[in-house]
Order: C-alpha cells, then structure tokens, then sequence
C-alpha cells in the first residue's frame, strides 16, 4: 500500500477507535450514572477498555496460535505489550523483560515439516484475522444489547469494541509498519506470489526441515538461494541472510560467513526490535570467534550484554562461551558459559539446531583444551 494511503488509513482507523470509545463511554455514564458516582464510573470504565484490549489482543495471536497448531506447527512464543510466554528446555516459561512499544503482539509458531508449507502458512495467518473478526462480532453483539447487561458485564464487554475494531481493521488492510506486516500484507502478498512471500515460506522450509533434524549446511541450497534477490530493506531478506550465514557456517565456509555477517551488520538499521538482538548476537559471535577483532567484539557487545545475560539459552550461552575464549581468554568463565550451553542442548527441541550449535561447542571447547595445554 502506498505511504500516503496507508497513513491516511491509519488515522482513519485511529479517529473511528476514538470515536467508538466515546460512545461506549458515554452510553456506559447513560446507562449507570444513577447507580455509582461519576468519577468511579468513568474510571471504571476506563480499566475495563484497558483490560478488554489486552484480551482482544490475546485473542488475535491466539487465533494464530491455533490455526498454526491445526496446520502442523508448534508453539514457540507469543509477546503480548512486555510479557512474553515462550516455550524452553520441553516446557512453558513467563517473562517481563521489555518495555512495549505498543499494546500490539506477536505469535511465533514454528513449523514440524516443510510440506505444503504455502497453504499451512496462509492458514495461520488468516486464524489471527478470524479470531479478530469473531471477537469484534462479540462486541458489536454486546454494545447492541447494552441495556440488558449489568453494569459489570458492561465495562468488560462492551469497552471492547474500539480496540476490537481497530486490531480487526488495522491487520485487515496491507500495512508495513517498523518493517512487520500486518496479517493484511502477507495474505495479499502471498496470495499474489510475491518474493518476498514466496521467501518467508523458503524461511519456514528451513525451519522445518532443522525441525527434522537437518542442520543448515544439509538443507537444500535451494531455499537459501533459489529466489530472486529482495530489497535490502525487506523484512525476509533480512531473515534469509541471517539463516545464510547459519548455512556457510556450518558447511565451514567462513570466508563466506564473514561477507553474510557484514551484509546483515549493515542492515541492522531495517530490523525490528523483535528480531534484533538474536542478529546482533550472530554478528558479535562471527567477530570474536571467526574474525577475532577485540574492538568491534567490544563494541557489539556492550549493546548486547544484558540480553546476553538475562536469556540463558543455547545460542546465547554458546556465543558468552566464544567471548569469553576468544576476546578475554578466560577460560574459567568460557567454560561455565560452555557447560550451560550443553546443558540446554540436551534438551533443546530442534534437532537440526542441536547439532548445529553442538558442532560449535565441541570446536570451543577443542580450543579451551588446547590452550590449557600450552600453559
């Protein structure tokens, strides 16, 4: 959709979610001004709109989450404002970590196999737009027989309807925003056959069949390079890069590894903040590992120590395990960083991912042997 229309489009949908809280609001004072205080009222009202939109909100990915496990995938994450639930180590985890830039969330499911991929994928993203549809019909039904509720059906039910409206319409219509489309986008690009499209589904072969248990050097070459080439800019070539650079480094190709790691440090300007920090991660472990360049280690790393830290995963872990080896040689905290690596791969559910990254660790810890040997 073109810029201008789409921000017109936004501001539309903005001003009608507007004026439909205004009304809710004040068919809510109208109908229950004599049975509480103004004030009271009005607050009320209020936290019920809030709460109603983070259940709408959940409701969306939920319809993703849904769909996705109907169509062969898996659950992996959902990110709803700063709380994120995310699958780990075979069970469920809760997290609240990051300041949300908006109310707006995300699902991420992952697929079991790469066949029929094309109608599976759009499927589970059509799921979040029914499941926004059903619950604004919901709303709609409720405002339509507000004067039958009790006022404490009221604040939860009916206050619902302008975000309800808003997370139907805005992810209804092709929108691009901070580089994510909205499931409006991806339907019609896929629907068209896009490349970019036609891309992120090549990304979700890729993620099968590491599911199955290929690593990225096993996998079709294909899917890595089979399509024409993508705006920088573009989301999927953003992906499809990082998961290169997972394939040159795993068939040992590090010249190759380098160029694919360089290519994505200078797109990092067009990643969203969802996707940014396991790039930025892959980058820094091709500095201190492949490239051993102390400076731009140091610099990428210190945007990165606290998500390196605070996430006790495989890829981290292993990436803390190269720093410490390679940029700071010690090789006490290497190998405590090595040690969690391996104790989270046991475990870890993709098994082409498993041994890739085991791959790494034994190398890492190759070289802490060699080293402790020469002192």
């Amino acid at each position: 959709m073109n810029r201008v229309l789409e921000k017109i489009a936004s501001i539309f949908g903005i001003v009608v979610s507007f004026a439909l809280a205004g009304v809710v609001v004040y068919m809510g004072y109208f109908l229950f001004y004599g049975q509480i205080s103004s004030f009271v009222l009005i607050l009320l009202l209020l936290l019920g709109g809030i709460i109603s939109s983070i259940v709408c909100c959940v409701f969306h990915e939920l319809g993703h989450i849904v769909f996705g496990y109907c169509n062969g995938f898996r659950f992996n994450s959902i990110r709803i404002g700063f709380i994120k639930i995310y699958r780990e180590d075979g069970s469920i985890h809760v997290t609240c970590k990051d300041l949300p830039e908006s109310l707006a969330g995300a699902a991420e499911m992952l697929p079991k196999n790469a066949q029929n991929l094309y109608a599976k994928y759009l499927r589970t993203i059509f799921g979040g737009l029914l499941f926004s549809f059903l619950f604004l019909i919901g709303a709609l039904i409720s405002v339509i027989f507000s004067k039958q509720l009790p006022f404490a059906a009221y604040i939860f039910l009916c206050t619902a309807m302008p975000y309800a409206f808003y997370i139907f319409y805005y992810n209804a219509l092709p929108f691009n925003d901070d580089n994510m489309d909205t499931d409006g986008a991806m339907l019609r690009g896929l629907l068209k056959k896009e490349t970019s499209y036609l891309t992120a589904v090549n990304i979700l072969a890729i993620e099968g069949y590491l599911y199955q248990g290929l690593t990225p050097g096993e996998i079709d070459k294909e899917l890595y390079f089979g399509l024409p080439q993508l705006p920088e800019d573009d989301l999927n070539f953003i992906l499809l890069t990082s998961y290169r650079l997972m394939y040159y480094l795993d068939l040992g190709k590090y010249d190759l590894a380098v160029r694919a790691s360089d290519r994505l440090e200078s797109l990092l300007e067009y990643v969203p903040k969802f996707y940014k920090n396991d790039i930025l991660a892959e980058i820094l472990f091709v500095k201190c590992y492949l490239v051993r360049d102390r400076e731009a280690a140091q610099k990428v790393y210190g945007a990165l120590k606290l998500y390196l830290k605070g996430e006790n995963t495989l890829q981290t872990h292993r990436i803390l395990a190269a720093y410490e080896l390679c940029m700071n040689s010690n090789i006490t905290a290497a190998l405590r960083e090595l040690n969690a690596a391996e104790e989270k791969a046991e475990n870890y559910a993709i098994k082409g991912i498993k041994k890739y990254e085991h791959k790494f660790l034994m190398e890492i810890r190759k070289e802490i042997h060699d080293r402790a040997a020469e002192e």
